[in-house]
């Protein structure tokens, strides 16, 4: 099972991809995938300043919370490029009102975002204020 550790060190591997415009990552149902893989992943992509599409896929995952997506936020933040962002979190029911401000906040800064998509299918928690 894919956890932490190789989460990050396969980013830190495309990191050195400088000319890299797309990723899509499914890691549905990887429970050991952590906050400490989701900083590795933000961090090691967080250089990939030709990346234009990313694609992330953590549903069915009941350990992804406000921590975790902030920190993933503030990496993708970094990437002035990026114009279309997916992000998948069916069934991730500790994602909260400080992660998704957390979210609008370090993805506010990219100019060139065009399409984002953020799927929370699965809540019954979502209201206005987290909206």
């Amino acid at each position: 099972n894919v956890g932490d550790v190789e989460l990050t060190g396969m980013a830190q591997g495309l990191g050195a991809l400088q000319n890299l415009a797309i990723i899509t990552l499914h890691f549905f149902g990887c429970t050991k995938v952590g906050d400490a893989g989701l900083t590795g992943l933000a961090q090691g992509l967080g250089v990939l300043q030709s990346l234009t599409t990313f694609t992330l896929d953590l549903s069915g995952r009941d350990n992804v919370g406000d921590v975790e997506l902030t920190g993933m936020a503030q990496g993708l933040g970094a990437l002035q490029n990026l114009a279309i962002i997916t992000l998948h979190f069916f069934g991730c029911t500790k994602v909260g009102d400080a992660g998704l401000t957390g979210l609008a906040q370090g993805l506010g800064v990219l100019q060139s975002l065009t399409t984002f998509t953020l799927d929370l299918s699965g809540r019954d928690n979502v209201g206005d204020v987290e909206l």
